[in-house]
């Protein structure tokens, strides 16, 4: 249950996208106006991740990721009941917020439940969820995608009810026994890593200061292109190659069962030394899957491949195996905060570029595209040095040695 965040994130992110064509076809939003609703779910998701981070390492996951699903539903019920901009926008907002906030909490959850030998595939499950949700988005569009502003709010639909059923099941989940095991420590003036290293300042001194920095480079460097062209896929499809957003929906539809697959291959080997083999191996099908209508012009088939190269590439470079290495980085009283801080500032940085798409795509698509690919290199490079350093270390390996207070603050006077 605390992975359906990943469901809710999965399908309210790319359903907006299809959502958001549906509403320019039937009440006329303007290519500015889906600018806008865009970023403010993407601004939202990045805010949130920052607060909902921070409050689930003060004050215990569970707290958290109960909350925020309740605004979650609130925030998918707006755009179904209302569709006046401004409501639109306040929908979108707190639906981004919320979400934004569940992320880092739900998996700092899963992580600390999880073992040695089960946690990155657990955590690349978790992400499967996504996909599952991305899914369901679009069997709901393919089902609805005649029938006007019905099928936007049957996509809204989908979301709340998910999110009321997932708000029940959560009701029943205790405290992470890690989260309460630290807390404890603090309390009792037990000096640990995991119940010293909480202070935010912490992230950005040493020997957490390298993995932070890296993780915030890779991840935001390869979100930006999965963000932008995820979020934009449905309007390049109906505004470029003239393919109305039911249609589209099929054809994506029918790659999701492939995805599943190459996520369930990536499961078996992310607890594995080939780790970093299929990491390399996903880079170069991110970085190349962009260029194909660049080379091959924009047309339905060449957009769907690109979704489907992508797709597959960033399974084994992208978001998956960050949930692992960003949970691995931290310990217990910063996993949620680290992770919250590095989600915001990689979801925040698309969010400030989502909405003038729409005229950088009508002056030059082909331009649109190499971007994506240069930005997406940047950041396997950034994430295969970080890794091939050495320096990003298993801290729940480390996290319960003792810390020797009178030395620590000698060096950090010195």
């Amino acid at each position: 249950m605390a992975g359906m965040a990943s469901f809710v994130d999965g399908a309210a992110l790319n359903g907006v996208g299809f959502a958001l064509v549906i509403l320019q076809q039937t009440i006329g939003l303007t290519p500015g106006q889906i600018g806008v609703l865009t970023s403010a779910l993407t601004f939202g998701v990045a805010v949130g991740a920052l607060i909902g981070g921070r409050l689930g390492d003060r004050f215990g996951r569970r707290r958290v990721f109960v909350v925020t699903m309740i605004f979650i539903a609130l925030g998918a019920s707006v755009p179904i009941v209302a569709t006046a901009f401004p409501l639109l926008l306040l929908g979108l907002g707190v639906l981004g917020v919320a979400i934004g906030a569940d992320i880092p909490v739900s998996l700092a959850t899963i992580a600390e439940a999880a073992t040695d030998q089960n946690r990155g595939k657990i955590l690349v499950m978790s992400n499967l969820l996504a996909g599952v949700g991305i899914g369901a988005v679009v069997l709901v569009a393919t089902f609805t995608g005649g029938t006007g502003i019905f099928a936007a709010q049957a996509i809204f639909g989908l979301i709340a009810v998910v999110a009321v059923i997932v708000l029940a099941l959560r009701i029943t989940i205790p405290e992470s026994t890690s989260w309460r095991a630290a807390r404890l420590e603090q309390s009792q003036g037990v000096h640990t890593v995991r119940a010293d290293r909480s202070k935010l300042r912490d992230l950005i001194t040493p020997p957490l200061r390298f993995p932070f920095l890296i993780l915030v480079g890779f991840f935001t460097l390869v979100s930006i292109p999965i963000t932008l062209f995820g979020s934009y896929a449905a309007y390049i499809g109906a505004n470029f190659t003239g393919t109305p957003v039911s249609e589209f929906s099929v054809f994506v539809l029918f790659l999701v069962p492939l995805a599943i697959i190459v996520q369930v291959i990536f499961m078996r080997v992310v607890d594995t030394r080939f780790r970093l083999t299929f990491f390399i191996l996903g880079g170069i099908l991110y970085v190349a899957a962009y260029l194909i209508p660049v080379i091959l012009g924009m047309n339905l088939a060449t957009l769907v491949t690109t979704v489907l190269v992508s797709g597959m590439g960033t399974v084994f470079c992208g978001e998956p195996i960050f949930r692992v290495w960003v949970n691995e980085a931290f310990p217990t009283m910063l996993r949620s905060t680290g992770q919250g801080v590095i989600f915001a500032i990689a979801r925040l940085v698309p969010a400030l570029l989502l909405v003038p798409v729409p005229f950088l795509l009508s002056s030059s698509i082909n331009g649109f595209l190499i971007a994506l690919s240069v930005l997406a290199a940047a950041g396997i490079a950034v994430g295969w040095f970080g890794v091939r350093s050495g320096r990003l270390i298993n801290e729940f390996h480390h996290e319960t040695e003792s810390i020797d207070i009178t030395a620590a603050t000698s060096s950090s006077a010195s």
